[in-house]
């Protein structure tokens, strides 16, 4: 299928039904920006490995002069990774107090069930977000759930958005389920729907991947409709300690430009509790919760 853009018709995007839709990369819009080096996986796998000083330069010898090259972003964009995810990656995290996927899933619905219940007896639809899906560990049961009548996935990603579509397919009980399903490549920091649209968002294991964190905090307060709701997990930063002082270390001892950062280190609960403020939310709506040594979870009412 193909889609143009409302606000300009010079931008088109296509996708498949069966795969996943592209509203990152038009296929025409007569400008031209900087390639991610998620257009060549090799080159992604490779960077993920090299030390902070050699990241630019390596992006910068490459046969496209324009190359953008983000750590905390385009990790994901390696197929080995996409590949690992759920093969004992996401599994992980348990070391950080993470409660498992099914568990925080619970958690998940468990919030957003006051906005989709009065959505259900006002007989309207209900829409919930799963942003940087990765490999569809929630899409999937967001899907299977029976409580919500769209699921959207987004990831950067197309090495993830291909994996949650192939786990997508051999799911039978996806292929029996009357919730629409559709899987968009999109930037978070750049969301494409429209405003006081979504009713539900959520973002499992993602803020710390997210570059521009201010701009797609303040995206996701645009797109909640009034009373919608926001659920996230993330890691503080000092679950990412020794990441940091490698990365120091291997600059000469100087911090980072925060772009050639592996992650965003979140400081502090306050630290987060003020960025998710300077993104519109109201201080009496935001509950900020560590659980376990560094597993943050996040509540937000628009």
């Amino acid at each position: 299928l193909t889609l143009k853009s409302a606000s300009d018709s010079e931008r088109v995007f296509e996708g498949r039904s069966d795969a996943y839709i592209n509203l990152l990369e038009p296929i025409s819009d007569g400008k031209d920006e900087k390639t991610s080096v998620s257009t060549s996986p090799i080159l992604a796998s490779l960077l993920t490995l090299t030390p902070p000083p050699v990241r630019s330069l390596v992006a910068n010898i490459s046969s496209n002069s324009d190359l953008e090259y983000i750590p905390m972003r385009d990790l994901f964009t390696d197929p080995s990774v996409s590949f690992a995810y759920e093969r004992g990656w996401r599994q992980g995290f348990a070391a950080a107090g993470f409660p498992g996927a099914d568990k925080e899933f619970d958690l998940a619905k468990e919030y957003f069930a006051p906005v989709i219940d009065k959505k259900r007896s006002s007989g309207e639809n209900n829409v919930v977000v799963d942003m940087s899906c990765a490999t569809g560990l929630f899409t999937r049961r967001f899907t299977t759930s029976g409580e919500y009548d769209r699921v959207i996935a987004c990831d950067y990603s197309d090495s993830m958005l291909t994996e949650a579509r192939r786990r997508i397919r051999a799911d039978s009980d996806i292929a029996s389920s009357n919730t629409q399903l559709d899987l968009v490549r999109c930037d978070v920091a750049k969301i494409p729907f429209m405003s006081d649209s979504i009713d539900a968002f959520h973002a499992g294991a993602a803020m710390h991947c997210w570059p521009e964190i201010e701009e797609s905090l303040k995206e996701i307060h645009r797109v909640l409709v009034p009373g919608g709701r926001y659920f996230a997990s993330t890691f503080l930063g000092t679950y990412f300690q020794n990441v940091a002082n490698l990365e120091k270390t291997s600059n000469g001892g100087s911090d980072v430009e925060p772009s050639m950062q592996a992650f965003q280190y979140f400081p502090t609960v306050e630290g987060l509790r003020d960025l998710l403020l300077n993104a519109g939310f109201d201080d009496d709506k935001v509950d900020v919760e560590v659980i376990g040594a560094a597993c943050v979870i996040i509540r937000c009412e628009k």
